[in-house]
């Protein structure tokens, strides 16, 4: 039994690392998500105590590392799993990396902001200056290690240097993008992602797709650093946690109301930024085949 579990893993360690991740996570998800608890589906007759809410937001996110570390385990060995890990102590890196990872997503939504409202949105990041430090900082520190740590070392450390190997950086970058998108779907019927719309999930999925290509021009630039995806992972949650309450008592309606509530102009910016990307490093992504996965 274990050699044949053994050769499935050997034989494709990718789909094995893709099914692993969604069922480790989803396995603390799925609970909430099918339950009659707020948003939940209410496909089984059951209600989980608001605590269990604390297990699934600090648990589900280790599936992608746990998945990443079980293959790595059985194709290469212990060795392996150590310089996987290793990668996150990888900060030597050039200061411009760490500008890019702790402040990249957050440009990114004040400019969308900007480009249909005007000058308001820097007014408001003016008058409320002061959440910067109460609430972007920590939830900084909080998303290193909830969901960082978790995801990195599974989507950048394992998946993408093997898909970059197998596709090149564009189609490898989709490929992730896509399944990393709808790995979050049960989530949607959770307060942290819910309640669920198509719209709205469509939004998400596509900004995920789109997000993806800067994460991998920053894991390419950076040499396969785990350490600088996972401050840009932590900060870009960060970010959206810090502008939400200041941009949402903006006065807007009409046009500007259907793309900002709707989610389309997150699916705007972000797909501009990974055209750009594309284009500016000619569909390379800073990709160095030589240091793919054996770095």
């Amino acid at each position: 039994m274990k050699q044949s579990v053994d050769s499935i893993i050997h034989y494709s360690p990718l789909g094995v690392f893709f099914v692993l991740a969604y069922a480790i996570s989803w396995a603390f998800i799925l609970p909430w998500s099918v339950s009659e608890n707020s948003v939940g589906l209410g496909l089984l007759p059951y209600t989980l105590p608001n605590a269990y809410g604390i297990v699934m937001y600090v648990l589900a996110p280790l599936g992608p590392a746990l998945a990443a570390i079980l293959v790595t385990a059985v194709i290469e060995g212990r060795a392996s799993v150590r310089r996987l890990l290793g990668r996150i102590k990888r900060w030597r890196i050039g200061l411009r990396w760490y500008v890019v990872a702790l402040f990249g997503f957050m440009f990114a939504y004040i400019a969308g902001y900007v480009a249909v409202l005007g000058a308001d949105p820097l007014r408001a990041l003016l008058e409320n200056w002061p959440l910067f430090f109460t609430i972007f900082l920590p939830l900084v520190l909080l998303g290193i290690f909830v969901p960082g740590i978790g995801e990195e070392p599974g989507w950048r450390g394992f998946a993408l240097p093997r898909l970059q190997e197998l596709y090149g950086p564009v189609r490898g970058t989709l490929v992730l993008g896509t399944l990393h998108g709808l790995w979050h779907l049960p989530g949607f019927f959770t307060p942290f992602l819910g309640p669920f719309t198509v719209d709205g999930f469509a939004a998400f999925w596509l900004t995920a797709i789109a997000a993806t290509f800067i994460y991998t021009w920053v894991f390419n630039g950076t040499g396969g650093s785990l350490l600088i995806v996972i401050l840009l992972h932590a900060a870009g949650n960060a970010a959206s946690g810090f502008l939400t309450p200041v941009f949402d008592d903006l006065p807007y309606g009409g046009w500007a109301a259907t793309i900002i509530d709707g989610g389309a102009l997150n699916v705007i910016v972000f797909s501009s930024i990974a055209v750009l990307l594309v284009v500016l490093t000619r569909g390379r992504l800073s990709y160095r085949a030589e240091e793919s996965i054996a770095s």
